[in-house]
C-alpha cells in the first residue's frame, strides 16, 4: 500500500481508482502545427499512443487528408471524420 510524505496510507478504493485503465476514443487530436503550406498534427490512437501526421499520411483506419488550425480531416471508407481539438 502507498503512503503521503506524512507516511498516511493511501485508501485502497483510490489505489483502485488511480491504476485503472482509461477508456479512451479510437481518435482524439492533440495539436497542430506546422505552416499552411507544410502543416502537421498530433493524434493520439485509442492504445494512447501519439502520431505524428502530415496530410495524405495513413492513420488508423483513414488518409489525412486536411490538417486546419484546430481539426484534421480524415478520409475514411468513403466519407470524412473530423477531428476537433478539445475545448478548454
Amino acid at each position: 500500500m502507498s503512503t503521503d510524505e506524512k507516511g498516511t496510507p493511501t485508501p485502497q478504493k483510490t489505489l483502485n481508482l488511480a491504476t485503472q485503465q482509461a477508456s479512451l476514443p479510437k481518435l482524439a487530436l492533440i495539436g497542430t502545427f506546422g505552416s499552411l503550406t507544410d502543416p502537421g498534427a498530433l493524434i493520439r490512437d485509442g492504445r494512447g499512443r501519439i502520431h505524428r501526421v502530415t496530410l495524405n499520411d495513413k492513420i488508423s483506419d483513414g488518409i489525412v487528408a486536411a490538417i486546419g488550425d484546430d481539426s484534421v480531416v480524415l478520409a475514411q471508407r468513403g466519407r470524412t471524420v473530423t477531428l476537433k481539438l478539445p475545448k478548454g
